[in-house]
């Protein structure tokens, strides 16, 4: 394991732009409100500068495949199932330079290409990969409850991490001709299904860097899930309109996302009203029942199976060279599990000092950005 405590670490070192749930892309207006304002260190002030003046990399706009029909680990089938994705980069001629890049939680594969999470010398660098950012299932691109036309809002099945990976296997294989790939990368809910992905195809890729993400959640992480979960079931039953309900989901993730010795350092008690109301509107466009949908799906996670007492099965599968990174102040997605993985597997884990939280990966995007390229070229 290789732990990197640096002595700036402790403060947030750049405008966050990486978690569709938060700062949930439509953050940056805050952002710059606090920086117009001053509530931000002039540091983050300069960073943010230099990271807003890069332009976005999209080769390619909001596409969609159709797959047909998808088995689901719960035994249901999820009609007529679409997968949006985006690329980037330029793909090689014996196509061997692919990076599969799965959403996080509510995220698209919009919000990749609009935060630079992919492009030149970013964290998946388009000039030297093709980049292919896929919509997990249930974030309202790919099928989901908001947007099926068969299986409408509860009418959906409950689909499993797993079936997310099916369905970017199938849109991978089938709808693209690609059938291996350098590398598959993700962050958050996107580090779980990398972690499914090194156990369910484990030929598939070279390469597995599940960044911010666990093989399978802890006590911590069910309580909080149960909490969101609880939350949105009772506004619900009481009539609560979608609106409402998200802004207050928006509320309750900043209590995990971010870690207390952050608020206090960034954000003042007077802050503190606007920030939230910033944030509460950046919910408000979410469908609760996609929300429902992928949290349910993480709350099933367990590479190893359910039950399971021993990693060894699932260790014996995995073939890829393994990057697991992840802070140890992470509040939303507990770090032990990953911990424990790559231990297991006896491969490198980089642990990030930073009070950032779950968004540590971010605030230290440079040094993870280098890391993670120079992983790829061994």
């Amino acid at each position: 394991m290789l732990s990197i405590k640096k002595a700036g670490a402790r403060q947030c070192k750049g405008f966050v732009r990486r978690h569709r749930h938060c700062p949930h892309a439509s953050l940056y207006p805050l952002f710059n409100k606090l920086i117009r304002e001053r509530l931000l260190p002039l540091r983050i002030l300069i960073f943010a500068a230099c990271l807003t003046c890069a332009s976005a990399v999209a080769d390619s706009p909001q596409q969609m495949a159709a797959i047909g029909d998808l088995q689901l680990a719960s035994g249901e089938t999820l009609l007529n199932v679409q997968v949006g994705y985006q690329t980037a980069g330029t793909l090689n001629e014996d196509k061997s330079n692919v990076i599969v890049f799965p959403t996080w939680f509510t995220g698209t594969a919009a919000d990749f290409i609009k935060w630079e999470v992919i492009g030149p010398g970013k964290l998946a660098d388009t000039n030297r990969y093709f980049v292919i950012a896929v919509d997990a299932l249930g974030n309202g691109v790919s099928s989901s409850p908001s947007n099926s036309p068969k299986q409408p809002g509860k009418q959906f099945p409950v689909i499993a991490i797993s079936d997310m990976v099916n369905s970017q296997h199938a849109l991978l294989t089938r709808h693209l001709g690609i059938t291996h790939a350098r590398a598959v990368m993700g962050v958050s809910m996107g580090g779980m299904q990398t972690f499914q992905w090194m156990g369910q195809y484990p030929e598939f890729m070279d390469k597995a860097i599940p960044i911010d993400g666990s093989p399978r959640m802890t006590s911590y992480d069910l309580l909080q899930w149960h909490i969101h979960e609880s939350a949105i079931e009772i506004m619900q039953e009481a009539g609560i309109e979608n609106a409402k309900i998200m802004e207050f989901m928006a509320s309750l993730n900043l209590l995990t996302l971010w870690t207390p010795e952050y608020f206090v350092e960034n954000i003042t008690p007077e802050a503190l009203p606007e920030y939230m109301e910033e944030s509460s509107q950046s919910y408000a466009q979410l469908d609760a029942n996609d929300y429902l949908s992928q949290l349910r799906a993480m709350m099933m996670l367990d590479v190893y199976a359910a039950g399971a007492s021993s990693a060894t099965p699932y260790v014996q599968k995995v073939q890829a060279d393994i990057l697991i990174i992840s802070t140890e102040d992470d509040h939303m997605v507990n770090p032990a599990p990953g911990k424990e993985m790559s231990k297991a597997l006896s491969e490198e884990h980089v642990e990030l000092a930073s009070n950032c939280g779950h968004i540590g990966s971010s605030c230290e995007a440079d040094m993870v950005n280098k890391k993670v390229n120079a992983f790829l070229l061994e």
